[in-house]
């Protein structure tokens, strides 16, 4: 499943208070205060739409704008703990950033499309996206779904404030799809079984290929087997292999270097033929 494109957001919690679901780093703040450092050009503009009503609050790492305030603190709290799920997997790298990143949530299908439409997004297909220090969230209907694609989304947003180099496109993905996965077990305190998720892929996505695709692929179906391949891979090199390699590589990788070079370096594989062999035994 592409969960940036099939996406279920949270549900009700009938037991959580409003001020569980908010936590003690929630404040209320005017637009005057809302602090502006991190907004790409794109996201300035859209705090300013007139079509929104924006509100606004902070957390410790977040500006969070929205219209539906039960629903933002659900955001806002699960936001915060999948931040801190993910960085600290993030041995060799700190945040660059003091400044909070934004998050934009979207109430419905509608307000989701005018955004699409009106402000050039390329990817007319994704549900949710992030950009640079910027997640732009839409709104859906239940709660496994929805955490599971703010997993995903803040793993690129972490990704971008504590690596200055981008990830390839497989890299950046697979990785986000593996903690969509498991943040919110995490979150719940729910063991979930790593090897039970990745027991079997039906199609893959030719690895010489998938390695240097600098762009997704423009048949919808191939952009699903892309994902799952891009996440079963991550899988592979993370339960295959002892699990301090990865990030390693993951940080040579955002530098900028060569995904063979990365490969033999930390994972003695010599060549991108030898990485399919493993990998086909891992998803039969």
């Amino acid at each position: 499943m592409i969960r940036i494109i099939v996406l279920l957001l949270f549900g009700y919690w009938p037991l959580a208070s409003y001020a569980q679901l908010r936590g003690d780093d929630w404040h209320d703040i005017p637009r005057s205060e809302v602090d502006t450092a991190l907004l790409t050009p794109r996201a300035a503009r859209l705090l300013d739409d007139p079509r929104f009503s924006w509100k606004h609050a902070n957390t410790r790492h977040f500006v969070i704008h929205y219209e539906r305030q039960m629903f933002a603190a659900k955001v806002a709290r699960q936001a915060e703990f999948f931040y801190t799920f993910i960085g600290q997997d993030l041995t060799s790298a700190r945040d660059r950033f003091s400044q909070r990143s934004h998050i934009f949530v979207f109430r419905d299908d509608r307000d989701w499309q005018h955004f699409i439409q009106t402000y050039g997004i390329q990817t007319e297909w994704a549900f949710s996206l992030v950009e640079g220090p910027v997640m732009y969230l839409q709104q859906a209907d239940t709660t496994r779904s929805s955490a599971d694609v703010l997993g995903h989304e803040m793993t690129h947003l972490v990704f971008n404030r504590f690596y200055e180099g981008r990830l390839p496109l497989w890299a950046n993905e697979g990785t986000a799809e593996w903690y969509g996965e498991f943040a919110y077990a995490a979150f719940k305190g729910i063991k979930k079984s790593k090897r039970q998720v990745f027991r079997k892929l039906p199609e893959s996505y030719p690895l010489e290929l998938l390695l240097v695709m600098p762009s997704y692929p423009l048949d919808r179906r191939a952009v699903q087997v892309f994902y799952e391949t891009s996440k079963f891979l991550v899988g592979f090199l993370q339960l295959q292999y002892p699990q301090e390699k990865f990030e390693p590589f993951i940080a040579d990788l955002a530098a900028g270097k060569p995904v063979e070079d990365a490969l033999r370096r930390h994972y003695g594989l010599q060549s991108v033929a030898e990485l399919e062999t493993a990998f086909k035994k891992f998803v039969r």
